[in-house]
């Protein structure tokens, strides 16, 4: 049985430990090592050596299986597992791959491509997968070519950079950089609209490295309110639309399951603000949302879970503009009558989260979107397009009512 040869690809192993003056007693995020391991008799490599790459033990189990050891950044953690590794192998082979868990979570059916950006998923009938022991196993097919293996699509720093770029040289967009994260990458917001518009709506994304759908769904939704559509252009000339896509820029390029470098998952963090990310974003969101003459409608932060759904206030709880959550998601759901998605109007009382601050903070309906991992790509496409013209469509109707 072969023993693997190993390259290493960063230097030495780090741990990012906080300064007193931060939060205390967090758990550091150890800062992950990429390697290859190489498999000379079997003629098979593994290696996790590019951005979001995360595989933390290979060894080879049998002639033609391999066990993969998978460990988050720091624990307690969020049991949301991710992976993404590449396999060569000299020959066209089935391989099995035996995927072992360090801490609580259930992996996901992987995500398989040959180029890093076309994907199919694994078939049901290839995957099985054990919580209870968190354990899984994966049959694929490799060979020459490299393979990637993801629990998701790889849509990382680059893709959204490439996507801010674009945005960022419309006629109506205007780019700031709002802070640095903790390795001191750029954490930079889009605002899209008219000269004039006073009206405000916010959205953020990426507060958890592996929810990729909640990147997707943003990217489609800020595409259908940038358009060149008529209603998006009488949006624009009234409304504002302030974005930050990457809250978390160094736990999506380490591979993280949650935290950011701090060991700290952001979206908790938004009271005692003891990270220089969710300071950042807040301040930017409180120094623009309360600039004089500025009227904020509405916050959304996207995100992942394992099913669709809206996380929200209660409908008797007041908000500006009123009654607001309740009439779009009814609207999304007239308009896609077999779209299932959940409302959930008590999540996280009293946790600090981003939804629960800027309701607090603005008095506006804030809302947490999460996307299914699972939830098929197109459908995504569809309704956050669809999610966007509606939302639009009453904010529109909202600001042309007298005010109080």
């Amino acid at each position: 049985m072969s023993r693997p040869s190993s390259r290493w690809l960063v230097g030495m192993a780090a741990v990012f430990l906080l300064p007193s003056s931060f939060a205390k007693d967090l758990p550091p995020a150890e800062k992950h090592i990429r390697r290859i391991w190489e498999f000379e008799d079997a003629g098979v490599s593994f290696n996790d050596d590019f951005s979001q790459g995360r595989l933390n033990g290979c060894e080879q189990a049998g002639t033609d299986e391999f066990k993969l050891t998978l460990s988050p950044e720091n624990e307690p953690i969020n049991p949301s597992p991710w992976y993404a590794f590449k396999v060569t192998s000299a020959t066209a082979r089935t391989l099995k791959l035996h995927f072992v868990l360090t801490a609580e979570g259930s992996v996901l059916r992987p995500r398989l491509s040959t180029d890093g950006k076309t994907w199919t998923e694994l078939p049901k009938e290839g995957f099985v997968s054990k919580r209870d022991t968190r354990e899984a196993w994966a049959t694929i097919q490799a060979g020459p070519r490299p393979l990637w293996v993801a629990a998701q699509e790889l849509l990382g720093i680059a893709d959204l950079e490439q996507w801010m770029d674009r945005k960022a040289r419309l006629p109506f967009a205007k780019e700031e950089p709002v802070g640095k994260s903790i390795e001191g990458r750029t954490l930079r917001s889009l605002t899209f609209g008219e000269g004039d518009a006073k009206n405000l709506v916010f959205v953020i994304g990426r507060q958890h490295p592996p929810e990729v759908t909640g990147s997707m769904a943003l990217m489609q939704f800020v595409d259908t309110i940038t358009a060149d559509t008529d209603l998006a252009r009488r949006y624009r000339a009234k409304f504002k639309t302030l974005v930050i896509p990457l809250v978390n820029p160094d736990g999506v390029e380490h591979g993280h399951w949650r935290s950011n470098m701090g060991g700290v998952d952001t979206n908790r963090d938004w009271k005692a603000f003891s990270q220089p990310e969710t300071r950042a974003v807040s301040e930017a969101l409180v120094r623009i949302g309360k600039s004089p003459g500025v009227k904020p409608y509405l916050f959304i932060d996207f995100h992942s879970t394992g099913e669709d759904v809206f996380y929200t206030q209660q409908d008797k709880d007041p908000t500006f503009p009123p009654d607001f959550t309740r009439r779009w998601l009814g609207a999304i759901h007239g308009r896609f009558p077999d779209y299932k998605f959940k409302r959930e109007d008590a999540h996280n009382v009293g946790v600090p989260t981003s939804k629960g601050w800027a309701y607090e903070t603005f008095g506006t309906p804030a809302i947490t979107y999460e996307l299914g991992y699972s939830t098929d790509r197109k459908l995504i496409r569809t309704v956050c397009e669809g999610a966007a013209e509606e939302m639009m469509k009453l904010l529109l109707e909202d600001e042309a009512k007298p005010k109080p």
